[in-house]
C-alpha cells in the first residue's frame, strides 16, 4: 500500500534528481580473497552539473551561482556479495573482512561444511547461489523522514543481486555515533521494520533475509517507488515547478 508523501518543507533540492553511483574496485589478479567477496560502494548523490541545469531551468540565479553549486551528499551504502561457488571458503573470506559480516556468516552458514545453514537453506525459495550481505546504510541526516532509505537500499539491491539467493542484513546504527545497548537493541527494532518495507523478514540472532526470489519482493520495491514518485510530486508541486 502507498503512503502519504511527508511534507518536502525539509528538502533542499528536488529528490528526483537523486542518483545512485556504484563502485567495485578488484586487481586483475586476485589476492586472497578477491574472487569469493565483491566489494560494493554504492553513493547516493545529486551531481552537480544536473542540480545547476535544474536550476538555470527554474530560477533566476546568475551563473557566478550556477558555477558554484555542488554534489549533495544523499547517503551511503555498502554490500559484500559472496560468491558461494568461487576458489575460497566462503565464511573464511566474510571472516576475513569484517566482524559484522563474519557475524551473519556464523548465522546463515554452516561453518565447517562452507554451505548454507540447515534453518538458512529451509527458509529460501531457491537457495541455489551467491549471498549479498547488506554491510552499512547511512543517510545524510537532511534527508531522513521521507522514506527514502527502503527506495534507495531496494533499487541498490535489485542491481546487484543478480545469481544471488538472498541480501541479508543485521539491522543497527552506522552513522559513527556511540550507542548503549539500550539504544543499539532501539535502533535495531526501529531499522528492522523499516527494511521489512522491502522485504525483508527477522532471521534468528539478529539477522534480517530478503528472499530475491520471491515476487513479494519485486512487489514490494515497486510500492516503495511508488512512494517515492509521490514524495517527488509533491516536492515539485510545493515549488511549482
Amino acid at each position: 500500500m502507498t503512503t502519504v508523501a511527508p511534507s518536502t518543507d525539509r528538502l533542499s533540492a528536488d529528490p528526483s534528481l537523486i542518483t545512485l553511483v556504484y563502485q567495485h574496485e578488484h586487481p586483475v589478479q586476485a589476492f586472497e580473497f578477491d574472487d569469493t567477496l565483491e566489494v560494493w560502494t554504492v553513493n547516493a548523490r545529486i551531481d552537480a552539473d544536473v542540480l545547476a541545469e535544474e536550476l538555470s531551468a527554474t530560477t533566476d540565479m546568475d551563473q557566478e551561482a550556477l558555477d558554484a553549486v555542488e554534489d549533495i551528499a544523499v547517503g551511503r551504502r555498502s554490500f559484500v556479495r559472496v560468491r558461494m561457488f568461487g576458489p575460497d571458503h566462503p565464511f573464511e573470506a566474510m571472516d576475513s573482512y569484517t566482524g559484522d559480516v563474519a557475524g551473519i556468516g556464523e548465522v546463515v552458514l554452516d561453518v565447517a561444511g562452507g554451505e548454507w545453514s540447515e534453518a538458512f537453506e529451509a527458509a529460501l525459495a531457491h537457495p541455489v547461489g551467491d549471498l549479498l550481505v547488506m554491510d552499512r546504510v547511512v543517510l545524510e541526516p537532511a534527508w531522513r523522514g521521507f522514506g527514502l532509505g527502503p527506495v534507495l537500499a531496494g533499487s541498490a539491491i535489485r542491481r546487484l543481486s543478480e545469481g544471488c539467493v538472498a541480501a541479508v542484513c543485521e539491522p543497527g546504527s552506522a552513522d559513527g555515533r556511540e550507542l548503549s545497548e539500550a539504544e543499539h537493541r532501539e535502533a535495531s527494532v526501529k531499522l528492522g521494520l523499516v527494511w521489512e518495507k522491502i522485504g525483508f523478514k527477522p532471521f534468528p540472532d539478529g539477522v534480517h533475509v530478503l528472499d530475491c526470489h520471491l515476487q513479494r519482493t519485486q512487489d514490494l520495491l515497486a510500492q516503495r517507488q511508488d512512494d517515492f514518485r509521490a514524495l517527488c510530486s509533491a516536492w515539485r508541486e510545493r515549488h511549482r515547478l
